[in-house]
C-alpha cells in the first residue's frame, strides 16, 4: 500500500486503487501519522493536529473513532493489514509492505551523495515524486510545520541539483528550470544564485544583471536586506562581463552599476563556533528559524508578531537537556551568516555550567572589544557598557548567538536596541520574561524522529554496516529515548569500536539499570554525560520541586498532573502544579497537554537513581503505597456512577490518613477522569503485580472493568484480567480467583469468543462456590444466564437468571440492586425470544415504573426496545416506533452501549417500513448495520427475531465491509435486544 504527502495526500491500494479518506479532519489525522513512521503518536498530539489549540471536549473519542474508520478503510481488501496499530499510550503507522514517498524521497536523495553516485538522475527522481505542495489543502499548525519542513527539504535537493548540473557544464538546460523556480521562490537565495552563475557561464550577462536586480529590489523592499557577499560578487562579475560584451558597438549610456560595498571602517567578528559536520534534521525548526528572521511567520508559541526590517529578531531555543539546542543554533547561524556582513557574535553563557554562570558585564567587555572598542573604553558598570554596546550596534547588521543562558536576567544587557540584528538564545528554561517583554519567538525543540535517528546511523556508520543489523536499530534509538545526545553517545561509540554492532549495543542498553552507565562510558567531558547534563538542570531546583522529582519516578504513573503529584509528594494541590510548572519550566518534564506532564525515559532513570540516594526506603514506600491507595479508591468512586449506587464492591482497606479522593458528578465526568488517568491505572496494574502487591493487582482491573467495556478497549481489559487472574492464584484466594474469572469471561464474551467465555464462568462458579459466597455465585449465575441467552437456549437463561434472584440478597452489605434489575430486565428479553410477548410487555411495563428509577439508564433502554418488540409483533407499529425511537435517544446519551443503538435502529427500521415510509427505513437499517459490523456476530439476532415478524431488511450498499456472516440466518442468532450479558455482574 502507498502513501503520497508530496503533495496532496493520497492512498493508493497494492491494485494502486486510490482510497477514498473521509473528511478534512480523518484526512489530517492519517497524514500526521504518515508523516511519523515507526514512531508512537500519542492522543493528544493528534490531537493538537487535527484541532491545534481549540479541541472539543470530546476530542480523544473522536480521535480514536476516526482511527477505527482509518483502519477498516486501510485493512479492509483482500490480503490487506492496517498499518495504524495501537502501541501504549497512541498509534504506530508502518509495516512491511508500506511505501511512503517521503521515505522514497530520502533514500534517493541520500543515494545522490553517495561517491560515485550520478547525482543528477538520483535528484531528479526523487524531485519526481513531489505533486505539489506537501500536504497541500490540509490546515493546522502542526501539519503547516511538518509541510515546512518537507518543502525545505524539496529546496535543498533543488540545490543540489543545479550544483550538480552546473558542474556537469549543463548551464543552458538548467536556465529554463531555474527561471521558473525563480519566479515560484523569489527570495531563495541559493536558487537565484545558480541562476545567475548559469546565466553568466552560458555568456547572457545582461539578462542575469535583471535577475539580481529584480532580486535586490525585492529583498530590499520586503525584508530590508541586501543581496548576500556571494550574490553581490556574483553581480560585479555580470557588470564586468557586460562591459566587456559592450566594446566596439559605438556610443552607449553606460549602465547604472550597483558598485560592490566597500569593507566597513570596523572589525567584522566571526566568532561562531565550529559547526557539527554530521548534523540531522531539524529541516521545521531551521525552516521556522528562517521564516521569523524574514519576517514572515512565527515559528514557536512565544509573543507578538514577525521581525520587520529595523526591529531586532530574538529567538528562543529551548528543550530537554540533550536535545541539540546548541548545535541547531550554531547550524542555523552558519546558513544565515551571509545576511549579517557586519559580524557574528558568540557568547557561551554558562548558565546551566558547574563553573558558574557568566557575567553579563564580562561578555559585554568581550563582545564590545570584537566590535571595535578599545579595551580602555569599555565602560566599568554594567548599564553604561549595555549602553554603549547598542549604540555601537546601532546601523549594524549582526547576528548575536548566546547560548547555554540561566534565565532572562542574563540575557537583558546583551540585547541590541535598534537595527537590523538578530539574537539567537538557547536554554534550558522556558525564558517566558523574554518572550512577554522583549517579544521573543521560542522554538521548542523536541527529541529525534527514528527518520533522524536512522540518519544519524546512516551518516557516521555507513548504510551497510546499519543494514547489518537493521532489527536493532529501532530498539537501540527507543532505549536513547531518541535524545539527540544519547543516539550521538551511542553513535560514536560504535564508530570507534568497529568490531562492536548495533545489536550487542542495543541489548546492553535493555537494560534500565545500567543504561545511563553504558551511554556515559564514552563521555569524554562533563557537557557530553547524560548524568551531568541532567544534574546541571536538577540542581537548581528548590526542594520542594526537587524532592517531587525524585518521588515521582518511583511511582509507575506516566502521565503526570496536579492530582497525582499531590499524591505521590505529599504536597497541596497548589504547590503540587507549582512544583511541575517548575519542573517543565527547567524541560525536566515534558508538558504534553495543559496541565499534564510526562518525563523522558531518560530522566526518568535519572530521577529513579537520585530517589534511591537522597530518599528513604521508608519515603518511597510511602509515596508507591499512597499511590496505589489513591488509585483503588479513586477508580471505585469513579466506577459507581457507570453502573449503579447499590451493587456489590470490591472489598477496599481504608484510604490513608489525609488522602483526598474526588466524587463524580455522572457517567460522563468518570468517563473523562477514566479517559485521563488510563495509561497511569494500566501501568499501576503491571507494576503492582511485578513488586507482588497481588491485592492492589487484581482489585484495580476489578474496578477498571466497566469503563474499558464501556470506552470499547477489550483487548486492553483481556489483558488486565490476565495479569489480576495471575495475581488472585499467586495469593490462593478463591473468592478473588472466582471474581476475577467472571470479569475475564465477560471480557471473552464481548470479544466474541463464547465457549473461552462459558470455560471462564463455570471455573469462577467452582471457585465461589468453594469460597461460600452465596452472592458472588448469583452474579456468576447472571452470567451464565447471559452466555445461555447468546447461545439461543432461551429456557436454560431463564433458568440460570431466576437461580441468581434466588441467591442475590436485597438488603445488606452485600446487595446488588445492580444484578438484581439485570436479571428481571433478562428475563423480559427471554419473554420476548421465546415468543411470549405479551408475558415480556407485562414485564417490561412493571420495571420502568417511575419508583425503580431504570426509565433514563441503560437498562430503560433495553426495556423500551423488549416494549417495541412486543407491539411490533402485537400490530402496532405506531407503539412500536414511540419505544424505539425513546431507546434510541437514551443510549445515543449513554457511551458505550454500541448494541444498543443498533437495536434500537434496527427495531426503528422495521416500525418506519410498517407504516410505510421505505426512506426513514433504510436510513435507520443503514445505520443499525454500520454498528452491526463493529460487532461479534453473536450480536445480531433482534434482526432475525424482527425478520421473524414480518421485517425485510432494505437493500443497502455495503458501508465500508461485508458482514462476516449472512446478516439473516433462517435459524435465531444466540442474542438479545438488550445488555444483558453484554454487562457482567459481579
Amino acid at each position: 500500500m502507498e502513501f503520497r504527502i508530496l503533495g496532496a495526500l493520497e492512498v493508493r491500494a497494492p491494485d494502486s486503487t486510490v482510497l477514498a479518506v473521509g473528511g478534512r479532519r480523518q484526512q489530517a489525522l492519517l497524514a500526521f501519522l504518515v508523516a511519523h513512521p515507526g514512531r508512537i503518536v500519542s492522543v493528544p498530539r493528534l490531537v493538537d493536529a487535527i484541532w491545534d489549540e481549540r479541541p472539543p471536549a470530546t476530542a480523544d473519542r473522536q480521535v480514536r473513532n476516526m482511527v477505527g474508520l482509518l483502519r477498516r478503510l486501510l485493512g479492509g481488501g483482500p490480503g490487506r493489514v492496517s498499518p495504524i496499530r495501537t502501541d501504549g499510550p497512541g498509534y504506530l503507522f508502518g509495516g512491511p509492505e508500506v511505501r511512503i514517498d517521503v521515505q522514497r524521497f530520502t533514500a534517493l536523495v541520500d543515494a545522490a551523495a553517495q561517491p560515485g553516485a550520478d547525482r543528477v538522475a538520483r535528484l531528479r527522481e526523487a524531485l519526481a515524486l513531489w505533486r505539489g505542495p506537501a500536504l497541500d489543502g490540509l490546515p493546522g499548525r502542526a501539519l503547516s510545520a511538518v509541510a515546512a519542513g518537507l518543502e525545505e527539504r524539496r529546496m535543498t535537493a533543488l540545490e543540489r541539483l543545479y550544483e550538480a548540473e552546473s558542474a556537469a557544464g549543463r548551464d543552458e538546460l538548467a536556465i529554463t528550470e531555474l527561471t521558473e523556480l525563480v519566479v515560484a521562490f523569489p527570495l531563495r537565495d541559493g536558487l537565484v544564485r545558480h541562476l545567475l552563475t548559469a546565466l553568466a557561464r552560458s555568456g547572457r550577462h545582461v539578462e542575469g544583471l535583471a535577475v539580481y536586480r529584480r532580486y535586490a529590489d525585492r529583498l530590499a523592499e520586503e525584508l530590508g536586506l541586501d543581496p548576500s557577499p556571494r550574490l553581490r560578487a556574483l553581480q560585479g562579475e555580470l557588470l564586468g562581463a557586460a562591459d566587456g560584451d559592450r566594446v566596439g558597438s559605438g556610443p552607449a549610456e553606460p549602465p547604472a552599476r550597483v558598485p560592490v560595498p566597500a569593507p566597513p571602517p570596523y572589525p567584522r567578528p566571526a566568532q561562531l563556533p565550529w559547526d557539527l559536520p554530521f548534523f540531522i534534521g531539524r529541516a521545521a525548526q531551521l525552516a521556522a528559524m528562517d521564516r521569523y528572521l524574514a519576517g514572515t511567520g512565527t515559528p514557536g508559541t512565544g509573543g507578538p508578531g514577525a521581525a520587520g526590517p529595523h526591529r531586532t529578531s530574538v529567538l528562543v531555543i529551548t528543550g530537554i537537556p540533550g536535545g541539540g539546542k546548541s548545535t541547531l543554533a550554531v547550524r542555523w547561524s552558519h546558513r544565515a551568516r551571509e545576511h549579517f556582513p557586519d559580524g557574528q557574535l558568540f557568547a557561551d553563557l554558562h548558565g546551566w555550567s558547574p563553573a558558574g554562570r557568566q557575567d553579563p558585564h564580562a561578555v559585554l567587555g568581550a563582545f564590545l572589544r570584537a566590535l571595535g572598542v578599545p579595551a580602555e573604553d569599555v565602560p566599568g558598570r554594567l548599564d553604561e557598557a549595555a549602553a554603549l554596546y547598542r549604540t555601537t550596534l546601532a546601523g549594524r547588521r549582526v547576528l548575536i548567538v548566546l547560548d547555554n543562558a540561566l534565565d532572562a536576567e542574563q540575557v537583558r544587557p546583551l540585547l541590541p536596541g535598534t537595527g537590523r540584528c538578530a539574537v539567537v538564545v538557547t536554554s534550558r528554561d522556558r525564558l517566558t520574561g523574554l518572550v512577554v517583554r522583549e517579544g521573543a519567538e521560542r522554538i521548542e525543540l523536541a527529541d529525534f524522529s527514528p527518520a533522524e535517528g536512522r540518519a544519524l546511523l546512516h551518516r557516521v556508520l555507513g548504510a551497510e554496516r546499519v543494514a547489518a543489523h537493521e532489527h536493532a536499530v529501532t530498539r537501540l534509538l527507543d532505549a536513547c529515548g531518541h535524545l539527540p545526545l544519547a543516539v550521538g553517545l551511542a553513535v560514536v561509540r560504535l564508530r570507534d569500536r568497529p568490531q562492536h554492532n548495533l545489536t550487542g549495543l542495543a541489548a546492553e542498553l535493555a537494560a534500565e539499570g545500567t543504561r545511563l552507565d553504558v551511554l556515559d562510558e564514552d563521555g569524554d567531558g562533563p557537557s557530553v554525560r547524560l548524568r551531568t547534563v541532567f544534574a546541571l538542570s536538577y540542581r537548581a531546583l528548590d526542594e520542594g520541586a526537587a524532592r517531587l522529582f525524585r518521588l515521582l519516578a518511583t511511582s509507575p504513573a506516566g502521565d503526570l498532573s496536579a492530582p497525582v503529584a499531590e499524591v505521590v509528594g505529599g504536597q497541596d494541590a497548589a504547590g503540587s502544579a507549582r512544583a511541575l510548572r517548575r519542573l517543565a519550566n527547567s524541560h525536566l518534564l515534558t508538558e504534553h497537554a495543559a496541565g499534564r506532564y510526562r518525563f523522558h525515559d531518560l530522566v526518568r532513570l535519572f530521577a529513579a537513581e537520585r530517589g534511591r540516594d537522597q530518599e528513604s526506603e521508608r519515603s518511597r514506600d510511602r509515596a508507591r503505597d499512597r499511590w496505589y491507595a489513591w488509585c483503588l479508591h479513586q477508580s471505585a468512586a469513579a466506577t459507581a456512577p457507570l453502573l449503579a449506587p447499590r451493587r456489590s464492591r470490591v472489598p477496599l482497606p481504608p484510604p490513608p490518613e489525609g488522602l483526598r479522593t474526588t466524587a463524580f458528578d455522572g457517567a460522563e465526568e468518570a468517563l473523562r477522569w477514566y479517559d485521563g488517568q488510563r495509561a497511569n491505572l494500566l501501568a499501576t496494574v503491571g507494576h503492582a503485580f511485578e513488586h507482588r502487591n497481588d491485592e492492589v493487582a487484581w482489585k484495580l482491573p476489578a474496578l477498571v472493568w466497566p469503563y474499558l467495556h464501556r470506552s470499547g478497549r477489550h483487548a486492553e481489559r483481556l489483558a488486565l484480567g490476565r495479569t489480576a487472574l495471575a495475581a488472585a492464584r499467586r495469593l490462593d484466594d478463591p473468592l478473588a480467583t472466582g471474581r476475577t474469572l467472571n470479569d475475564q469471561g465477560h471480557a471473552w464474551s464481548t470479544a466474541g469468543d463464547l465457549p473461552r467465555a462459558r470455560r471462564h464462568y463455570e471455573q469462577a462458579l467452582d471457585q465461589v462456590r468453594a469460597a461460600g459466597a452465596p452472592a458472588v455465585e448469583g452474579q456468576v449465575l447472571a452470567n451464565l444466564g447471559g452466555f445461555r441467552f447468546f447461545s439461543g437456549d432461551y429456557a436454560g437463561a431463564a433458568e440460570h437468571f431466576e437461580d441468581a434472584l434466588r441467591l442475590l440478597p436485597a438488603d445488606g452489605p452485600d446487595a446488588d440492586d445492580w444484578t438484581v434489575r439485570l436479571c428481571e430486565v433478562s428475563l423480559a428479553s427471554v419473554h420476548a425470544f421465546l415468543g411470549r410477548f405479551e408475558a415480556a410487555r407485562a414485564r417490561a411495563e412493571r420495571l420502568l415504573a417511575p419508583e425503580l428509577g431504570l426509565h433514563e439508564g441503560i437498562l430503560g433502554c433495553s426495556l423500551r426496545n423488549v416494549l417495541g418488540v412486543a407491539h411490533y409483533a402485537a400490530g402496532r407499529p405506531d407503539e412500536a416506533l414511540r419505544h424505539f425511537a425513546r431507546s434510541l435517544a437514551v443510549s445515543r446519551r449513554t457511551t458505550g452501549f454500541p448494541d444498543q443503538q443498533a437495536n434500537s435502529l434496527a427495531g426503528l427500521a422495521a416500525a418506519q417500513q410498517a407504516l410505510g415510509r421505505p426512506a426513514a427505513a433504510r436510513r435507520s437499517w443503514t445505520a443499525a448495520l454500520d454498528l452491526y459490523r463493529q460487532l461479534p456476530a453473536h450480536y445480531r439476532a433482534p434482526v432475525t427475531l424482527l425478520a421473524s415478524l414480518g421485517f425485510t431488511p432494505p437493500d443497502t450498499d455495503p458501508p465500508t465491509a461485508p458482514f462476516p456472516t449472512a446478516p439473516f440466518p433462517t435459524a435465531p442468532l444466540p442474542t438479545a435486544p438488550l445488555p444483558t450479558a453484554p454487562l457482567p455482574t459481579r
